[in-house]
């Protein structure tokens, strides 16, 4: 379940949350306990698998706890664990000590069975006091007219409110056991969830061993990806314009022969086919170099070039152009090339009738929305269309994000971030361009 949004429900529902952290709070004291033993019995061999045992099992109580308090205040909180190795039973042991991750969990450990224990519990005595004092004089001449007054909760010492009507003098008390629930209940709560994201969450040494990562297994990608491209470039241009060229200087070596021997009609007849192989190489040419990088995104920018993608595509395919800053260039033929290979996805395997394509920038982040309305079920698989548009992303530190119901419809969302080269000026909130 997630925490409501609305601020009256959520108030209300966080008693029945409060309860469940004061549960856990209560397996934290069991699990602290076990820690404790564990500790004493590892100079033993049996503690040694009682300890990988126990150190999980706090390690699955952490997680709920980051679930539950990323639930609570609407934030994602990863976990800092470092794979498990698949070794031995006392080296499975050694590198979940040595991990900096187990301590902190073990620290919170500590702390929610005994700070979390008196949080949870003043919490739930304020607003338990407070609906039982406000609804006893009630129950009282109602329900319970006939039992006597419990004399531990009414009797403080002083005054013993031992009737129905003096319990009426108790409903200010409740009141303001109300009032105060009602304005730090909530307040009292989160501060004690954000102490348990600092220890919780990742620090920010794993956060930068994380984006190390990222970034190597990025770069790696796009030396990858570079050298496919460099090879199927000379594949291309040996295959095709090489090919077309040497056949084309063949023709008029023979064209030159036909000529020293007087035979200018066949002559002329060479060198018109070697005119039509010319052009035929040049046409391969340029769509090897529009393969590179296309002359309508250095022409128009990336709204331009879309839009031009779009009237090319055989689907209709509308476009909403909200993009008022030009891009520095690497990052439009990412974008280009990445959106290009969306749509022939699009076409392969959506069986689409329609696309609809958003493109727009908020702060230093581009995004592009491309809509269809197939049959869903598309994945980022490994080696895939997706997956290749995800890589190629990732170069610029994007993101790929696919929703893809069985029935549909699918939405592909690309995010970029990127920093204005410079402004066109007016917003250019643009039109539709679609071809039927």
């Amino acid at each position: 379940m997630s925490m409501p949004t609305n601020p009256i429900t959520r108030r209300l529902a966080l008693p029945g949350w409060s309860v469940l952290r004061f549960s856990l709070t209560i397996v934290a004291a069991a699990l602290l306990a076990a820690a404790i033993v564990t500790g004493v019995l590892v100079v033993f061999l049996i503690g040694i698998p009682v300890a990988v045992a126990v150190l999980l099992a706090i390690r699955l109580w952490a997680n709920t706890q980051r679930r539950i308090i990323g639930e609570q205040l609407g934030i994602h909180i990863p976990a800092p664990y470092r794979p498990r190795p698949k070794a031995r039973i006392d080296q499975q042991a050694l590198g979940l000590v040595h991990e900096a991750a187990t301590w902190r969990d073990v620290a919170w450990l500590a702390i929610d069975a005994t700070l979390g224990f008196m949080v949870n519990l003043l919490y739930l005595g304020v607003f338990g006091v407070a609906v039982y004092y406000l609804v006893q004089p009630l129950l009282l001449v109602t329900v319970f007219h006939a039992a006597p007054i419990p004399m531990a909760v009414n009797d403080f010492g002083f005054y013993d409110f031992d009737t129905p009507a003096k319990t009426l003098m108790l409903v200010p008390f409740a009141l303001a056991c109300a009032a105060a629930w009602w304005r730090w209940g909530e307040l009292f709560l989160r501060w004690y969830s954000h102490l348990g994201v600092l220890l919780l969450g990742p620090t920010a040494k794993v956060l930068l061993t994380e984006r190390v990562s990222e970034l190597r297994q990025a770069r790696d990608q796009s030396v990858d990806h570079a050298a496919s491209e460099l090879r199927r470039i000379e594949r291309d241009l040996h295959d095709g314009a090489q090919a077309r060229i040497a056949a084309l200087s063949l023709t008029l070596g023979m064209a030159e022969e036909l000529l020293h021997h007087d035979r200018p009609d066949q002559a002329a007849t060479l060198v018109g086919e070697a005119r039509q192989a010319c052009s035929d190489a040049l046409e391969e040419i340029r769509q090897l170099v529009r393969g590179i990088h296309p002359p309508v995104l250095a022409d128009r920018g990336l709204s331009g070039a879309l839009q031009a993608m779009a009237l090319d595509h055989p689907l209709p395919v509308s476009v909403v152009d909200r993009l008022a800053d030009k891009l520095a260039p690497p990052l439009e033929a990412a974008a280009y090339f990445a959106t290009n290979e969306v749509l022939t996805n699009i076409t392969k395997h959506s069986e689409a009738t329609h696309v609809q394509m958003i493109v727009g920038r908020e702060g230093d982040l581009v995004s592009i929305e491309i809509r269809d309305d197939g049959r869903g079920g598309a994945v980022v698989a490994p080696g895939g269309g997706l997956d290749g548009v995800a890589r190629r992303l990732s170069a610029f530190d994007g993101t790929l994000d696919v929703s893809s119901p069985e029935g549909g419809p699918t939405v592909v969302t690309m995010t970029i971030p990127a920093h204005t080269v410079f402004r066109n000026g007016a917003d250019n909130a643009s039109d539709h361009a679609e071809r039927r």
